[in-house]
């Protein structure tokens, strides 16, 4: 099973840091990799239009922002930018492996 999760965090996607579950906003499940990769190319073709500014950084994965979307940080007492990544599942286990889309 194939699993498409989109995360809200302040901080890009590819970090996958332990708590990036919490982050979770949405999620999409198929039965291929074909599928998925159909799904998953229609998400970040309309994140791209949606988004001002996006970022690609390790195993491919997309991190888009728009440069007003700040979150204040208690802990560190200041604004910090809001990433929405998309990652991908592979029998509930992040997958590594991601084309760059055009």
């Amino acid at each position: 099973m194939w699993t498409v999760t989109k995360i809200r965090a302040d901080y890009e996607g590819w970090w996958l840091f332990s708590d990036w579950t919490d982050c979770i906003t949405d999620c999409h499940q198929y039965h291929t990799y074909e599928k998925m990769l159909e799904a998953y190319q229609k998400l970040i073709d309309d994140a791209k239009s949606y988004y001002d500014n996006y970022v690609v950084g390790k195993y491919n994965i997309y991190a888009f922002y728009n440069n007003c979307d700040l979150g204040f940080c208690e802990d560190c007492g200041e604004d910090l930018q809001i990433f929405y990544s998309f990652i991908v599942l592979n029998n509930n286990e992040v997958f590594y492996n991601l084309p760059i889309l055009e």
